[in-house]
């Protein structure tokens, strides 16, 4: 079932995700539109002359429709954001490329404001398409980096002792109940990307080809960290869905099935051809020392050595390093790195 919620609800969502990002937030309670926000609220500075109000979600992201959705085959429930380009009204009979972006609790409200002036960019204009940012409902938005764990990781995969001990670490300190963290030990114990594909492919999309107006010849998936992995495994499954991917400093650690499953591709000789992958890392993920060096930069690096000395027939693959950027400042860089090599227009 698709519901659409209302969207001055839909901005708590925000709110939710930046507290689970920042572990232990601590917000002040908004003013209504009349009430003066009372002096030293927020430090020791007067706040004379200025109303605290809450702008509504059309005000933010005025392009911009948000969903939940239930998943009877992942057992979930998921939200997407569907942000159209600014001429989608103008002409009724013009069709789009769609693009889903993955980690939409994240990465939403960071890209959403660009997607209308980018391709008007002077530099590297893009061509307009429907941005699809999928994430997790309002009531469980809190739980969004645990969750992913199921959707994102393909069955079979081993989760790194990195992800328990941090889940022990969070249930030592007070951020996960002891209750909680049963339930992402059994997540982390069971991932489950094959279902949240098949929600992707079965269930969202359909239903948004129903509503939209899609170019179905140009679907595109974006994910980053996780969600690199999830990408790499949808374009290994052989998803006759997406076209243009991006694995964007993606986790395949250790003896991933990523690579046996590149080899199925390989000695299958199935041809990849009108299909792009782009793959990008953070610079300092690969040069600086530390533990990203293996948990993104080695397998990245493994990934790119296979798609030249294994070559998928047909594949077209593109990769940029991005300079300065760590594992949590490379996201956004890498979604735009990722637009500009597969929707860029000349």
């Amino acid at each position: 079932m698709i519901k659409i919620i209302d969207r001055g609800a839909a901005l708590s969502l925000g709110g939710s995700v930046l507290a689970a990002a920042a572990a232990a937030s601590v917000r002040p309670t908004a003013a209504t539109d009349s009430e003066p926000v009372s002096a030293g609220s927020f430090g020791t500075g007067g706040t004379r002359g200025l109303v605290e109000a809450a702008p509504s979600f059309a005000e933010l992201f005025p392009l911009t429709r948000y969903f939940e959705v239930d998943s009877e085959i992942a057992g979930a429930r998921y939200s997407a954001s569907v942000t159209v380009p600014m001429q989608y009204e103008a002409d009724e009979t013009q069709r789009y490329p769609v693009v889903y972006q993955i980690d939409g609790n994240l990465y939403f409200a960071a890209t959403a404001p660009f997607h209308m002036p980018g391709q008007f960019d002077v530099m590297s204009p893009l061509r307009p398409f429907i941005m699809v940012s999928i994430g997790y409902s309002r009531e469980e938005s809190h739980a969004w980096d645990w969750l992913r764990v199921r959707d994102l990781v393909p069955p079979g995969e081993v989760v790194p002792d990195l992800f328990h001990q941090t889940l022990d670490g969070n249930v030592a300190v007070g951020l996960v109940s002891e209750d909680d963290a049963q339930r992402y030990r059994t997540l982390l114990a069971n991932p489950a990307a094959d279902k949240f594909l098949g929600f992707l492919e079965q269930e969202l999309h359909p239903l948004l080809t129903a509503n939209y107006r899609i170019d179905e010849s140009d679907i595109g998936i974006w994910g980053f960290s996780y969600g690199g992995l999830f990408t790499s495994y949808v374009m290994l499954e052989g998803s006759d869905l997406f076209k243009r991917v991006c694995a964007g400093s993606p986790g395949i650690m250790g003896e991933s099935q990523i690579f046996k499953l590149y080899d199925d591709a390989f000695a299958s000789g199935r041809d990849f051809s009108g299909r792009q992958l782009h793959v990008t890392i953070g610079a300092r993920e690969a040069a600086d020392p530390g533990v990203y060096q293996w948990l993104t930069a080695r397998g990245t690096g493994e990934l790119l050595a296979q798609t030249s000395l294994q070559p998928l027939p047909g594949l077209q693959v593109s990769s940029e390093i991005i300079p300065l950027e760590t594992h949590l400042t490379g996201g956004v860089p890498a979604w735009f790195s990722f637009l500009r090599a597969c929707y860029g227009r000349s």
